[in-house]
């Protein structure tokens, strides 16, 4: 029997609820009597765990970003808009050059610099300037040098601009083209340091007012006489003044002779070439080198500042010919005592043993050679030369040797040498001789069959030089008279002071001397009392190493008597007596030749109370 409605539990009741065919679904919450348990037997449940933080999608992070870059753009965009306008930049500075870009040489060039100031602030402290090739001269005096333009642009505003107008004449080669640096300097409010904007110009060089050609062999023998054939042509619109010609020649090179002759040293006066003329400067001239070695002549042609200056005061253009040296067809030889350079320095009566060697350089036989030497020169005494196989032709002082004199000479076979000898002596020295020299000129001569069997004449020469030195000579005296008043016994005492005069006398021959000095030592018991003559002489004392020394300067050439004259004090003692003391030592000359360059030197004996202008036998201490 089911249990009464009021006796169901409540679980029953909601099972049925739940089951029933019409069951309401909606169920009231049953009352749930709670009771109380005692306190120390109520259980606790544990706190639930803290939810977890929901993770953003990548979507929202990537949005977060993108807001976070945009404000910040937003801020930097703003700060430049309220800040940036202050900011200088060297790229708002334009230096802007209209110019012609092509001129001929000795053209006035013209340029038109303006700086543009794009930044908005102003520069201040500003400084143009432009660098000049060398040789660039002002247009105002072509005889002014003008290698660098400096000038200042005062403060330039915000969107200012300055201009300057540089004029220069320039010069150079034809088709060189020159670049000229352009340098703008300012400072910026603010700023401590300078700062710099470059640019630059080119110019190229068309033409120039005169224009440069060598004609001339490009291979010489060494030693054969060659021609060079210059011509100068002006391209100039107006008649060029005072023009001239500059020749540099190389090592080994003698000009022998040219048409016209040199103004000074290699300058060729050109006069005024008119508007298309052509001036030609001829010269004939010998190399001397080794086989196949390469030599420049060089030739530079301007104008001079006047019709009596002696160089260029603007310089137009240089051409250059390079020229190979070949080995000689008949190769000289000479030594001179011993001596194969290409100068010796001799003394006034020397004598000077001459040798000469040739032999044929060509790989066929060389037919008649013929050597010759021509001696000249003021210090050469003709009546002297002598010759053991060559014949002294006296009316020009020449020594020939040819096959009359040695027979090899008929015919030399390839590599096939011969050999002369001569003597001479030098001029003793005279009043009339200066700067004595001895020119020695060697010749070779003979006939060769050429490729097409036709007799062709070679010939070559070769200058050797002798430089006389000059006889620098001193003399050494003890006077007790002459222009200082000497004092104490003669012959000297022991213990008793006497003073004497030393005369020192240089002497000079043929070249002028420089630089000439005089020394000497005085012993430890001589004094040096300081008087001399002239009382301006240049005579010193060194105490400490006891040492006199006249500056005697310049020794002319000629010179017989270049004296001075200084007093020492002789204390002798009694250990001396019945000896002739010491009172100054061996005196030591030394000056150097203007002629020759050399250094000369000597010495004299020392001076002793023995040999003074008292007498010999006076000079013993008593």
């Amino acid at each position: 029997m089911p249990p009464k409605e009021d006796e169901k539990s409540p679980l029953d009741a909601m099972r049925e609820r739940l089951y029933a065919p019409s069951a309401d679904t909606s169920f009231a919450t049953p009352a749930i009597k709670t009771e109380t348990a005692p306190p120390a037997e109520r259980w606790t449940p544990a706190p639930p765990p803290p939810p977890k933080k929901p993770k953003l999608p990548r979507v929202t992070l990537f949005l977060i970003g993108a807001g976070i870059f945009f404000t910040l753009a937003v801020i930097v965009a703003g700060s430049l808009i309220l800040f940036g306008g202050r900011t200088v930049s060297n790229e708002n500075i334009q230096i802007e050059v209209r110019a012609a870009t092509t001129a001929g040489s000795g053209d006035t060039v013209e340029l038109l610099v303006t700086v543009i100031n794009e930044n908005p602030v102003a520069l201040s402290s500003t400084m143009l300037s432009i660098d000049f090739p060398e040789g660039t001269r002002s247009p105002e005096n072509l005889e002014t040098a003008f290698s660098h333009y400096g000038d200042t642009l005062g403060d330039i505003p915000p969107g200012g601009r300055v201009e300057r107008t540089v004029r220069a004449v320039i010069f150079g080669s034809e088709n060189q083209q020159i670049t000229l640096p352009i340098r703008f300097e300012y400072r910026t409010p603010g700023a401590s340091n300078a700062f710099i904007k470059e640019a630059s110009h080119a110019v190229t060089i068309t033409t120039s007012p005169l224009s440069v050609s060598i004609g001339s062999l490009s291979q010489v023998s060494s030693g054969q006489p060659f021609d060079i054939a210059v011509a100068v042509r002006s391209n100039a619109p107006a008649p060029i003044a005072n023009a001239a010609l500059v020749a540099e020649y190389p090592p080994g090179f003698t000009l022998r002779e040219s048409t016209p002759s040199p103004l000074t040293g290699s300058l060729f006066d050109l006069g005024t070439i008119m508007p298309g003329e052509e001036k030609v400067v001829r010269l004939t001239g010998t190399i001397a080198g080794e086989d196949r070695e390469t030599r420049v002549i060089r030739f530079t042609t301007g104008t001079r500042s006047s019709a009596t200056a002696t160089g260029l005061a603007v310089t137009y253009t240089t051409a250059e010919k390079p020229i190979v040296v070949e080995k000689p067809f008949l190769s000289p030889t000479l030594t001179l005592n011993r001596d194969s350079g290409s100068a010796l320095i001799l003394s006034t009566g020397e004598s000077v043993i001459g040798t000469l060697s040739f032999v044929n350089t060509l790989d066929v036989s060389l037919e008649d050679a013929a050597v010759s030497v021509a001696l000249s020169g003021s210090a050469l005494d003709p009546a002297t030369v002598t010759s053991a196989n060559g014949f002294y032709r006296s009316s020009d002082s020449t020594i020939t040797f040819s096959k009359e004199t040695l027979p090899a000479l008929a015919r030399l076979a390839p590599g096939q040498t011969g050999n002369g000898a001569f003597t001479f002596k030098v001029r003793e020295a005279s009043s009339a001789l200066r700067n004595p020299t001895i020119n020695l000129n060697i010749s070779v001569s003979g006939r060769r069959l050429n490729e097409r069997n036709v007799p062709t004449t070679l010939t070559s020469t070769m200058v050797r030089t002798i430089k006389i030195r000059t006889d620098l000579g001193l003399t050494a005296e003890a006077q007790r008279s002459g222009p200082i008043t000497n004092t104490g016994p003669v012959p000297p005492k022991a213990d008793t002071e006497s003073t004497y005069t030393v005369k020192w006398t240089l002497t000079n021959s043929v070249n002028s001397v420089g630089g000439a000095v005089v020394t000497a030592v005085l012993p430890s018991y001589v004094r040096f009392t300081g008087v001399r003559s002239p009382s301006d002489a240049a005579v010193t004392y060194n105490d400490t190493t006891r040492t006199v020394t006249w500056n005697a300067g310049d020794v002319p050439a000629g010179t017989t008597d270049k004296s001075v004259h200084f007093q020492v004090a002789l204390l002798p003692s009694v250990s001396q007596r019945g000896t002739s003391p010491i009172l100054v030592q061996t005196a030591t000359y030394a000056g150097t030749d203007r002629f020759t360059g050399e250094r000369l030197t000597g010495t004299v004996l020392e001076l002793t109370t023995e040999n003074t202008a008292s007498g010999v036998g006076s000079g013993q201490v008593q």
